[in-house]
């Protein structure tokens, strides 16, 4: 069974820039909240459709690796990755970039997940979506701060 989560804000700038801000890995550091660290493990730039990431991210006293797949990258609308190896059964992420007009943005992250060992898993996905929440607010307001103009 997928869940879903959508997180949204309104950033200070336009959808460029804000595309542009999400399209360098190197800016995740940024806007990772401090109870999380991720590291880029393996990463060829520029940012493109079918180009794979892979991260080490420690949480909870426990580390792990995660590899992704950008699956559309769409200037300067959307990025879309989708977890080839992760903690979930199936993860996919979806960072929209909507203009509201030549300096204000939309940022709107969509996360669609499964949990492994369903259905024994189910009573954790509010946990999960809590989780998620609190990591969104953190990035969106980290991402503000460092756009807002």
């Amino acid at each position: 069974m997928k869940h879903s989560f959508i997180y949204e804000s309104t950033i200070e700038c336009s959808a460029e820039e804000l595309f542009a801000f999400h399209a360098d890995t190197q800016n995740l550091s940024l806007i990772t909240p401090p109870w999380i660290k991720v590291d880029i493990l393996d990463y060829e730039p520029p940012m493109q459709q079918g180009k794979r990431v892979t991260l080490r991210i420690a949480k909870w006293f426990v580390s792990f690796e995660w590899e992704l797949l950008f699956e559309e990258v769409t200037p300067p609308h959307e990025i879309i990755d989708r977890s080839l190896r992760s903690p979930f059964k199936f993860f996919r992420h979806s960072h929209q970039f909507i203009p509201i007009n030549r300096n204000r943005t939309i940022l709107k992250d969509t996360v669609t997940f499964a949990l492994p060992l369903q259905p024994l898993s189910l009573p954790f996905v509010w946990l999960v979506k809590y989780d998620l929440k609190r990591m969104f607010h953190y990035r969106h307001a980290a991402t503000a701060k460092r756009l807002s103009k």
